[in-house]
């Protein structure tokens, strides 16, 4: 019983930790309609399986209107406009054959960057005293980048929370048609904190 009761706390913090707060915006949805309001989608987590399968964005009018639900089969793009003026521009982009997630536009071009910021746990930070078991976690952000060129309709990872491959050899394989920025990268003139600066140089690559 105290394991199911420990695992039960464990999501609930999983899943407040990984909730966008309700910000105000405006959802631009592919059959024309811009509807401003109050926008909250879900962070991703790297530690849980996600039920649904799918990322929806949730959108309300005000704080006491009903709550709407909107999938990357509605949704062209969610805009959020801040006190300084500056606009962050979210949308959905595929990651595989069947999935496709939300991600912050950062720099576009023949190749555009889109980034994300992401959940993930550590190694428990406090254990149940005599049973060794975890009552708190460590809890993480991580922002991943991914890369789109244009005609191609799945993003590549560049720089991912799980290290499956380095920055460096993704970014050599996919730009490989720019000499100058395969250069860069072999000789360390560019890292993965020069992913933005990558990109640009792509897209002005003669």
């Amino acid at each position: 019983m105290k394991k199911i009761i420990l695992l039960i706390c464990i999501l609930i913090s999983f899943q407040t930790f990984a909730q966008h707060g309700w910000t105000e915006g405006t959802l631009y949805l592919k059959n024309g309609t811009a509807k401003n309001g109050l926008i909250k989608f879900p962070r991703v987590s790297k530690d849980l399986i996600s039920f649904s399968g799918k990322q929806r964005v949730k959108f309300k009018k005000n704080k006491k209107a009903k709550r709407q639900k909107f999938d990357h089969k509605q949704v062209d793009k969610i805009v959020f406009t801040y006190a300084d003026s500056e606009t962050a521009v979210f949308r959905y982009i595929a990651v595989s054959k069947n999935t496709y997630e939300l991600f912050k536009v950062i720099t576009k071009g023949n190749a555009t960057l889109y980034a994300r910021s992401v959940s993930y746990t550590s190694s428990p930070a406090v254990f149940h005293p005599g049973t060794m078991q975890p009552i708190m976690y460590d809890f993480n952000d991580f922002d991943e980048f991914y890369v789109l060129k244009k005609g191609e309709k799945m993003a590549l990872p560049l720089i991912t929370v799980r290290i499956s491959r380095s920055f460096k050899k993704r970014a050599m394989e996919y730009f490989a048609d720019c000499p100058t920025v395969v250069a860069k990268l072999k000789d360390k003139t560019y890292r993965k904190q020069d992913v933005e600066t990558v990109i640009k140089a792509y897209n002005n690559c003669n």
